[in-house]
């Protein structure tokens, strides 16, 4: 399932001051997929695979807001149905996982962030 689509650059300070608004810090592997760019887009779903940053900011904090999500997860992206890929905050190398909506948890994990962009987003990374 590779994805050709990725975004801009995000400037380094961005991704603190959003870290500063979710009053947490973005893992080593999500901040580093971050840095390389402000969210991958699939073309042939049409979707973002891993969200714009400002959609990571908004989504969180409405959901943990809401208690849909715990606020040990932090969502930075979604599987094209709408299920979000989230990282465990209070793990900093934790695997990606999948979370359902309607379950209310975790419904797989997609293993490491390596995995996960080998799958999920390929070559633009």
């Amino acid at each position: 399932m590779a994805a050709s689509g990725q975004s801009v650059w995000v400037e380094p300070e961005r991704i603190v001051e959003v870290e500063t608004q979710l009053g947490v810090a973005l893992p080593p592997p999500l901040r580093s997929l971050y840095e390389h760019g402000d969210g991958r887009f699939r073309p042939d779903g049409q979707w973002w695979v891993v969200w714009p940053l400002n959609r990571l900011l908004v989504d969180n904090l409405d959901a943990w807001r809401r208690g849909w999500l715990p606020r040990s997860l932090l969502a930075f992206g979604d599987d094209g149905t709408g299920n979000p890929f989230c990282v465990d905050i209070d793990e900093g190398e934790s695997d990606v996982l999948r979370w359902n909506w309607i379950d209310e948890a975790v419904e797989r994990s997609e293993g490491p962030m390596a995995d996960f962009i080998a799958e999920w987003i390929g070559d633009s990374a």
